[in-house]
């Protein structure tokens, strides 16, 4: 948000809104799938945050409601199937280099949306979180915040 105030000179109300359209975003995955690694893997926890940031970015950028939908829907499509892993039970390795690059897909996706039609996308939100709840009933237990497999098994601490 801050990046949104001074460097791209945002107007206070259209943070605000912002602000409102991650929050919308994030109620839609809570409810219809999960926003929790230790029920969906990294693609809830950094799936959904980066959607919330790139929903967050359109609206806040004057984008439109389709815009908004567009660019948390391709945000949260890149995250996919990502399991969580944290090597030695740690939330560091590899967590905060997935909330980066997460942040990053969340701006390249408002990008790729403003560029966009305003259309909607042949994958809509819906059905990309659809998805995810789908991948998340089916990710086996252990790639989803328990460190026993993935980076987390082959990482010696």
């Amino acid at each position: 948000m801050k990046a949104l105030r001074d460097d791209a000179k945002a107007p206070l109300q259209r943070l605000r809104g912002g602000i409102l359209a991650a929050a919308a975003i994030g109620f839609l995955c809570k409810h219809n799938a999960t926003l929790s690694g230790a029920e969906g893997g990294c693609q809830a926890e950094i799936g959904v945050a980066s959607a919330m940031a790139a929903a967050m970015c359109a609206q806040a950028y004057g984008g439109s409601v389709r815009m908004v939908e567009n660019a948390a829907e391709s945000a949260l499509e890149h995250h996919l199937g990502l399991t969580c892993d944290p090597v030695g039970g740690f939330v560091q390795v590899p967590c905060i280099e997935r909330c980066a690059f997460g942040a990053v897909k969340a701006f390249a996706a408002f990008c790729i949306a403003s560029e966009g039609t305003e259309a909607r996308h042949r994958v809509d939100l819906d059905t990309t979180i659809a998805a995810m709840a789908m991948t998340a009933r089916d990710m086996n237990r252990k790639y989803k915040e328990t460190s026993e497999a993935g980076l987390a098994a082959l990482v010696l601490c």
